[in-house]
């Protein structure tokens, strides 16, 4: 009886360190991490090199862990942010303002679970704003959650985009007002689209410490940052293979997360792989092509 039980207990462990692309129930076994909150943020346009040539990114990649491996989706922004938000690109692929996705996303997927969530955006008048348009250099384009039908129709999702000065307040206080998982869009200057990295590098280095200051982050929180796509590179992840193939390029990857330092993540990621970690951290189904992914962990 105590061998076979032994065998048992190892052919267990093998299991939960093995996930079945596709099945959503091993992938969550197989979830070796719990934060308590999720932060993400999502840069604009530089390729890894040109990020790590900037030296606040390469201060914060350096000083935390960082994916060396990482892939954006497709060109140009708007599939990278519906890949990291819903699983797919739904066959985006352009920027448009009113290709609305009737499709399961993050959000519908923390709603439906009762995990509390939060976009906050920069540049946006009000809450529940789902106009093209905003001005102050937002861009809808960067702000996914728009995108989805179930979002759109529903006043109780919708209440959840926040205009990003909200989010200082919170940061600031109990670890317990800030929701478990937190989007952040920052504007078209401060992402590094149209302003570059003088001013791309020292927002991103100020937003970082915002967070590790916070209770949030401090008591098992992460901080994820990654680059939508790499201008002028179509490499992407074909399962555990890179190749060209139409992909969003070579982009940095950040996990900021108390006690790792000078970690590389060397495995093929790519934004389904965001994905992924983030529904087995909350105990979801994986969506779409996150089922296949290879989650971003950190050893």
């Amino acid at each position: 009886m105590k061998g076979r039980l032994s065998r048992l207990l190892v052919a267990g462990s093998l299991c939960a360190l093995v996930p079945l692309a596709g099945d959503a129930s091993s992938a969550r076994a197989a979830s070796t991490f719990h934060y308590e909150h999720v932060f993400e943020v999502v840069m604009e346009n530089f390729s890894f090199s040109q990020a790590m040539a900037t030296p606040q990114f390469a201060a914060l990649a350096k000083r935390y862990a960082y994916a060396s491996n990482y892939y954006g989706a497709s060109h140009p922004s708007l599939p990278n942010y519906l890949a990291l938000s819903g699983g797919s690109t739904f066959a985006t692929t352009s920027d448009c303002t009113t290709c609305y996705v009737s499709a399961p996303n993050l959000f519908s997927q923390l709603a439906a679970a009762h995990i509390s969530y939060g976009a906050y955006l920069e540049g946006v008048p009000g809450a529940c704003f789902l106009d093209p348009y905003g001005g102050n250099d937002y861009a809808s384009k960067h702000n996914p959650w728009r995108y989805y039908l179930n979002v759109r129709s529903s006043r109780t999702i919708c209440a959840h985009l926040h205009p990003y000065a909200g989010l200082a307040g919170l940061l600031a206080g109990a670890a317990s007002r800030v929701p478990r998982y937190v989007w952040v869009t920052p504007d078209l200057c401060h992402d590094g689209h149209d302003c570059g990295p003088s001013v791309a590098g020292p927002w991103l280095a100020g937003f970082v410490a915002s967070v590790t200051r916070s209770a949030a982050w401090k008591q098992g929180g992460v901080l994820y940052v990654t680059w939508d796509e790499a201008n002028g590179d179509n490499t992407g992840v074909v399962g555990r293979a890179v190749r060209p193939f139409g992909g969003g390029g070579r982009v940095l990857t950040l996990v900021v997360t108390p006690g790792a330092s000078h970690v590389v993540l060397r495995a093929p990621l790519n934004h389904y792989s965001l994905l992924a970690a983030i529904e087995d951290n909350f105990h979801l189904a994986r969506l779409g092509f996150a089922r296949g992914a290879i989650p971003v962990r950190v050893p």
